[in-house]
């Protein structure tokens, strides 16, 4: 990934003199959690959570999307705010096919009181993104905004907050006194995902009994599996008993299924939906050349996970993302809003 594009440095560490802190009950020897910024999430009509930003002046929303790659713009937003759009070398791939390689750059950018400046996005290969009335953003604000920062996401309380990585290890859930699962998780899909571009965060779940690499998907209203995974590890199938037509995606068929219970380690959400989607990824991308290796393919094939975690289940849950301990800390969401630690 080019310096350009790696603009979560840019959040400004001075405004940690304004944080709040929050001593661990648990390590007394050890550092407090350091709050740097709180935003208030604002729910879509379908489903997934948007954030409030200000680009240029303007006041704008950005679907939050940790799997989404890098933060993007739709063509819509960048046309609204005069940019001019230039040649990329990180090419963007969305689940329909498609592909973008052209970027922009803002003099600046506010989320939750915290400026970035001369601020670059990708375009977002999929232009009706923005489009629908279900999803009024004007683009994506992904992991690379994350990755400097442990991330807390309280679907229950509408609250995305933003932790300094600097405090002992394990010791982040402040919300409840439950336990917590904690999971670890990688970036990338060793020998497969192209290093230094992918800020998704993948780790293991269990699904009927079957361990799949899942990904985390705030973007997505949906939990969604590839037909592959769905045929060869489920046996499920378009015709399967209890599957349910959804449409179709890049001419393809979709479909639904009931599943009995996913599992983040001891937490465990019940009769989850899944979506079985096309394998799709790579169609549409022009660049998508042959690869060598044991057998022949293509350099987008298997850039699909097992599975995606969307909002669906994880509007059930409560999550701290550790960056600098790569641990996914998860518990029950809480009934009632919950409160700041």
């Amino acid at each position: 990934m080019t310096n350009s594009i790696r603009r979560a440095t840019a959040l400004s560490a001075a405004l940690l003199c304004a944080s709040a802190f929050f001593a661990s009950s648990h390590a007394a020897d050890c550092g407090p959690l350091q709050q740097v910024l709180s935003v208030d999430l604002i729910a879509a009509p379908s489903g997934v959570s948007m954030l409030p930003v200000t680009i240029n002046g303007t006041q704008r929303k950005l679907l939050l999307d940790t799997a989404g790659g890098l933060t993007m713009l739709t063509q819509t937003a960048v046309d609204s705010l005069g940019l001019h759009a230039v040649s990329s070398n990180v090419r963007m791939l969305d689940r329909a096919g498609n592909a973008s390689a052209r970027m922009v750059t803002v003099d600046s950018m506010i989320l939750g009181g915290m400026e970035a400046k001369n601020v670059a996005f990708l375009i977002s290969p999929n232009a009706n993104l923005g489009s629908n009335p279900n999803l009024p953003v004007d683009g994506v604000l992904a992991g690379d905004f994350m990755e400097h920062y442990d991330t807390e996401l309280d679907f229950a309380g509408n609250k995305m907050l933003y932790f300094s990585t600097d405090h002992c290890d394990g010791h982040v859930v402040h919300w409840t006194t439950a336990p917590a699962s904690a999971i670890s998780f990688m970036h990338g899909r060793p020998g497969v995902m192209r290093s230094g571009n992918d800020t998704h965060i993948r780790f293991h779940v269990t699904l009927d009994g079957k361990d799949l690499l899942a990904v985390l998907a705030t973007g997505s209203a949906r939990s969604t599996m590839s037909a592959r995974v769905a045929d060869t590890d489920f046996k499920v199938r378009e015709d399967s008993p209890g599957t349910v037509p959804l449409g179709n995606i890049g001419g393809r068929k979709v479909f639904g299924y009931v599943f009995k219970t996913i599992s983040f380690g001891d937490v465990t959400v019940t009769n989850p939906h899944i979506a079985v989607l096309p394998d799709l990824i790579g169609r549409n991308d022009p660049n998508n050349g042959g690869r060598t290796g044991s057998r022949i393919g293509r350099v987008d094939d298997n850039l699909e996970p097992d599975l995606t975690i969307g909002m669906d289940v994880l509007k059930k849950l409560h999550l701290y993302i550790a960056t600098k301990e790569d641990k996914l800390y998860v518990t029950a969401a809480e009934e009632r809003p919950a409160t700041a630690p």
